[in-house]
This record gives C-alpha cells, sequence and structure tokens, in this order.
C-alpha cells in the first residue's frame, strides 16, 4: 500500500497460501523418510537388521503409524497456511478499500480546488495595450569622391 496519497492505492494479490516455514518442512521431511522406511521395511532390504517377525511387525506398524500421523499433520498445516492467506487477503481487501476512499476524496477535493482557482475571476488579468510609435529610419549613402559620409537630410 503507498504511504502518500499522490498516486491510487495498488490491489492487493491473493496468493494461494502463505509460505512454507521450518516446522512445515522438518514435518514434510520426516513424513518424506517415514514413508521410504515404511518401503525399506516391506521390501526387506538389510537396512534393518530384523530377526523375528515380531520385530518386523512392530517397525512395520511403528513406521505406518508415524507416516499416517505425519502426513496428516502436513496436511494440516497446508490448509491452515491456506486459511491464513485467506485471513490476510480480507485484511488487505479492507485496507484497500479504505485507502481507496481516502483517495478517491483527496483526488476529488484537488480537482475542486483547481477548479475554483482555474474559474475564480478575484484577480484576473487585465490586458495591456501596446502602444506604437513610428521609428524614423537615416540612411548614410556614402559618395566616392568625399570620405565624409553625406546624409540624406543634406542631399
Amino acid at each position: 500500500m503507498p504511504k502518500t496519497f499522490d498516486r491510487p492505492p495498488e490491489l492487493p494479490k491473493m496468493r494461494r497460501r502463505i509460505g512454507r516455514d521450518t516446522t512445515e518442512l522438518l514435518i514434510t521431511t520426516l513424513a518424506l523418510l517415514a514413508t521410504s522406511g515404511i518401503i525399506a521395511v516391506l521390501i526387506r532390504t538389510s537396512v534393518f537388521d530384523i530377526a523375528s517377525q515380531g520385530e518386523y511387525n512392530f517397525i512395520k506398524y511403528f513406521l505406518i503409524c508415524t507416516s499416517a500421523f505425519l502426513w496428516l499433520t502436513v496436511i494440516r498445516l497446508e490448509f491452515t497456511a491456506k486459511n491464513k492467506a485467506e485471513i490476510l487477503y480480507k485484511n488487505q481487501m479492507k485496507e484497500y478499500e479504505i485507502m481507496r476512499t481516502k483517495w478517491l476524496d483527496i483526488a476529488s477535493q484537488k480537482m475542486e480546488i483547481e477548479a475554483k482557482r482555474s474559474m475564480d475571476n478575484s484577480n484576473p488579468v487585465q490586458p495591456s495595450v501596446v502602444s506604437s510609435k513610428p521609428v524614423e529610419i537615416k540612411q548614410v549613402i556614402a559618395s566616392k569622391t568625399d570620405s565624409e559620409p553625406i546624409s540624406e537630410d543634406s542631399a
């Protein structure tokens, strides 16, 4: 929003969501790691040294629950960021309407003042008459025999 009223305020732009913060980045990273852990456990890679079926089931269900919880948290954070963006846009639109109304009032007052100045007849400019006087032009004629100039009046 402009700080002065010399130009109209700019219309705010609607953003889909507020930018990601550190918490969202951390939880998304953990969700991805938990999901990759589930895949590693289900295909029985040698990442985990699982000896018994009980340990295998515990790790598998723990990672599934953790991954589901983290992905639900990511979704919740996404909706929260989207709601914050909508609230921010509504507040910016309210500020825009206030600024626009004030700017329109100031612009109309400025136009009225300029119209009054142009229509004001209290100090009219008086036209001045230019007087003209005849100007005499004297021409000097030089003769070849005389070194002195001869004027028309003497000739």
